[in-house]
This record gives C-alpha cells, sequence and structure tokens, in this order.
C-alpha cells in the first residue's frame, strides 16, 4: 500500500511541475531571483533587501498557492490514472497471453503450403513475418507493427500492391494513389513483392524462403 501513494505522489508531482513548465530555465530564473535579493543586501543593506524580498513574496505567493492547488488536484486524479494505465497494460498483456494460448492450441505454421500462395492480404503477411498463423483473431503487437512497416513500405514506394479498381478506367489511377497512401488490412501483395521489400531491407522471414 505504500509503494502505492508512493507512486500517487510521484504522479501528482510530476503532472504539476509539467503544468508549471518546471525545469532547469524555471530553476535558474528562481535562482536569478534570489541573487538579486542577495545584491540588494550587499548594495543597499537590509531594508532594501527585505523590502526586495516582500516584493517576490507577494508576487510568488498567488503561484504557490496556485501550485498547492494544482498539486491537491492532481493528487487526487493520480489514481485514475494509474488505474487507466495499469489497466492498459495489464489488457495487452492478457490479450498476448490469449494469443499464446491460442496459437499453441494450433498446429504449427505449415511453411510448405504458404510458399505456394503467391497473393496475401497485409494482414496474412504481418501474422506471417511474425511467425504467427493468420488464423488467430487477435492482433499482437509485433503483428501490428510489421502491418503498419508493410503500410508505410506501400505509400513509400518500396513494396508493390494490387490496386482493387471500382470505377471506370479514368479515375484507375487516382484511385490507386488513394489505396497507395491508405493501405488497409485486406490490401493485397504478391510474394514475389514481399521477397524484393525483404531483399531491400535484409530481412529473411521463413515463410519468404524458397525452401
Amino acid at each position: 500500500m505504500g509503494d502505492y501513494w508512493r507512486k500517487v505522489f510521484a504522479r501528482a508531482w510530476s503532472d504539476t511541475k509539467q503544468s508549471f513548465g518546471w525545469n532547469q530555465k524555471t530553476a535558474l530564473t528562481a535562482l536569478a531571483a534570489l541573487a538579486g535579493i542577495a545584491v540588494a543586501f550587499i548594495q543597499l543593506g537590509l531594508v532594501a533587501a527585505i523590502a526586495s524580498a516582500t516584493g517576490l513574496f507577494w508576487t510568488a505567493l498567488p503561484i504557490a498557492i496556485a501550485g498547492l492547488l494544482l498539486f491537491v488536484w492532481n493528487f487526487i486524479s493520480a489514481p485514475a490514472s494509474l488505474y487507466n494505465e495499469l489497466s492498459k497494460e495489464y489488457g495487452e498483456r492478457i490479450a498476448a497471453l490469449e494469443l499464446a494460448l491460442a496459437n499453441l492450441r494450433q498446429l504449427p505454421l505449415d511453411y510448405a503450403a504458404w510458399r505456394h500462395v503467391d497473393r496475401l492480404s497485409l494482414r496474412d503477411a504481418a501474422f506471417l513475418w511474425c511467425e504467427l498463423s493468420p488464423a488467430s483473431q487477435a492482433m499482437p503487437s509485433n503483428v501490428n507493427a510489421w502491418f503498419n512497416a508493410l503500410a508505410a513500405a506501400i505509400a513509400k514506394d518500396e513494396l508493390d500492391f494490387e490496386p482493387q479498381y471500382r470505377e471506370s478506367p479514368p479515375a484507375r489511377e487516382r484511385q490507386r494513389e488513394y489505396q497507395k497512401r491508405n493501405p488497409q488490412l485486406d490490401t493485397i501483395v504478391t510474394r514475389k513483392a514481399l521477397k524484393a521489400f525483404a531483399n531491400i531491407h535484409g530481412y529473411d522471414p521463413k515463410f519468404l524462403r524458397d525452401a
């Protein structure tokens, strides 16, 4: 329990500092103000130093009160933020474990069979790239990362794809450009195109090996 409240306090303090932009620059500004009081004391005497400090105090007091109120607010709201982060983290872990369990229940990938498949959706290609069966329902983070990588390769003309035309020939070029900029899970790529992309970057996924 003590560790939990330390995390709440740390989050509230961090959020408060971030709200005020507390960093090296603001710390140097505060030190410069204190140095100004010291200079006033040395050159003008105690009365001038007290007057300078009093002015700074009344200037800083509203900021300090606002900071205290903001810290209290952040302290109250920190548990909800921590809960959301933990929920997301554990949700991803549970999804990964469920996927791993589902993969354990499945038969191993038949790479010999996949070598005869010349056309793949980006979704299937991303799963196979990660040595996972495309039959899986959930898309884990590593598969999603490779889907994004392949989609980006299409957008950069590093990976050829097969456009799906739904309009008359005059509009096909425009449609192809749109699909290139916005690849989808069902965007079709060929085995040959995937191998060319892999060769460019030095990748060697198992499902693209000839034997």
